[in-house]
């Protein structure tokens, strides 16, 4: 259906005479009881084409396009959106946020704790350092911490010793397939 108005739009539009036209031409399906409250009293205004079972209104004055739809006994007319209008839109948003961004980044660069601009959940600015790293280089573990490591580092190694032992038997097999 909005195939169909947009294709009505462009007939209206392309066609030379219609902006130009004398008063309103009312196109098939459009009577004049439709005519008169579509156009607000206001015929040499406005071009009507039929579409649908709607009306496209064109106004000759601003060039603004409307959709006319009969609910109960009463025609209600919307603006047909422009595509460009939002794009502009969209683009002014990103704009915005764009801005919004540098200047956070700035705050940050700056080394300002408190910009006023709540972080994210979980993100490293908000992770509070309270473990320093002794300056004799010895680690602070605790044994728990220790045994936990141990644990993951042996997993690595005999993953790692595994994965390669498996590339290995591969090429063996590709070099013994290929002779």
């Amino acid at each position: 259906m909005a195939r169909a108005y947009f294709s009505a739009a462009i007939l209206v539009l392309a066609g030379a005479g219609v902006l130009a036209a004398g008063p309103v031409r009312a196109e098939t399906e459009v009577t004049p009881e439709a005519v008169e409250a579509v156009t607000e009293g206001d015929s040499d205004r406005f071009s009507l084409v039929a579409a649908d079972g709607d009306i496209l209104r064109v106004d000759r004055q601003n060039g603004t396009v409307s959709i006319c739809r009969q609910k109960n006994a009463n025609w209600r007319c919307n603006p047909v959106p422009l595509a460009e209008e939002a794009y502009l839109a969209e683009i002014n948003a990103l704009a915005a946020e764009v801005e919004n961004l540098t200047a956070r980044l700035e705050t940050l660069e700056a080394g300002k704790e408190d910009s006023g601009i709540p972080l994210p959940p979980g993100s490293a600015v908000d992770r509070p350092v309270d473990k320093k790293i002794p300056e004799d280089g010895s680690s602070k573990l605790t044994a728990e911490d220790e045994e936990e490591l141990d644990k993951v580092l042996s997993f690595t190694e005999t993953a790692m010793r595994r994965f390669f032992g498996m590339v290995r038997e591969l090429q063996k097999d590709l070099d013994s397939s290929g002779n």
